[in-house]
């Protein structure tokens, strides 16, 4: 026999051998009892749990100052935040802006030839 095939057997006869609350139940219910008895016994078995009410807390603050309290932790955590980020110099932002620009303008050229086309080959279809 394979240790792989052993191995499951071992892990199969483990499971079998830990038996639920339920499976219990089932073996009593097997030998007789009635319905009544099984609720009482899963009762005993889950017992149920009771909600409690929210406390409230009496001397809560009110709404507008923990709405500014949020926001002045908001505003700390976003100046940590930005001095994390890498700005760029001048020099860099001057090219990327002009790259920008040149790129658009070729687009808005490309397009503008490619509508002005289509509406000349429509123009000539339709009459």
């Amino acid at each position: 026999m394979k240790k792989s095939t052993q191995k499951k057997r071992k892990r199969g006869s483990r499971k079998k051998q830990q038996a639920t609350p339920k499976q219990n139940q089932i073996e009593v219910q097997d030998g007789g009892s009635s319905a009544v008895a099984e609720r009482e016994t899963l009762k005993k078995v889950y017992p149920t749990v009771s909600r409690k009410e929210p406390e409230r807390k009496t001397n809560q603050r009110t709404s507008i100052l923990r709405y500014i309290d949020v926001s002045v932790q908001f505003l700390r955590e976003a100046k940590i935040e930005l001095k994390k980020v890498k700005w760029p110099t001048r020099k860099e932002l001057l090219a990327s802006t002009a790259m920008v620009i040149i790129l658009v303008l070729i687009v808005a050229l490309f397009l503008g030839l490619i509508d002005f086309g289509l509406i000349k080959a429509i123009k000539n279809v339709v009459g």
